[in-house]
């Protein structure tokens, strides 16, 4: 538990997930290990944009270090949210992290995430705090590395 805490400890984090109880399983497991107001969701692609926007230029402080998104939500719209979550990255030298987190079955979602370099990790619903942990500990220079992990959550 102790490596979890260290990870997770005092990040801010935003879920964006359009499934109000994934959003809910999520929270209360992220609630374990860092305060509920580092915690934020939005149920859409649009509200997580204007989210990140108003944060980016006028909230310095509630940038998130950690993203957990769904790509499957019922807009189709969460694969498109990387291309605006990529063009962020260029925008701010504060370092985000980028995990998808989804309700997906489908190993073609798997292999589509490893072709987007912003993307740290793929980790499948309910989430796993230990193997998210595993994910934020890998280095950016690991990033091959881990296909372990992201395949033991993906066949787990």
């Amino acid at each position: 538990m102790k490596a979890e805490t260290d990870q997770l400890t005092g990040k801010k984090v935003l879920i964006i997930d359009d499934d109000q109880f994934s959003v809910l399983l999520s929270e209360l497991k992220l609630k374990q290990f860092t305060k509920r107001k580092n915690i934020n969701s939005v149920g859409s692609v649009q509200d997580a944009v204007e989210y990140l926007g108003e944060v980016l230029t006028k909230r310095h402080a509630m940038i998130p270090d950690l993203i957990l998104l769904e790509t499957s939500m019922s807009d189709n719209n969460g694969w498109g949210f990387l291309t605006y979550f990529e063009e962020i990255e260029k925008s701010t030298d504060h370092p985000i992290q980028l995990v998808i987190l989804t309700s997906s079955q489908f190993f073609s979602d798997f292999r589509r995430s490893q072709s987007h370099p912003s993307v740290t990790g793929f980790l499948m619903k309910p989430m796993k705090v230990e193997l998210l942990n595993k994910l934020l500990n890998l280095s950016s220079n690991a990033k091959r590395i881990n296909g372990e992990v992201l395949i033991n959550s993906f066949v787990v």
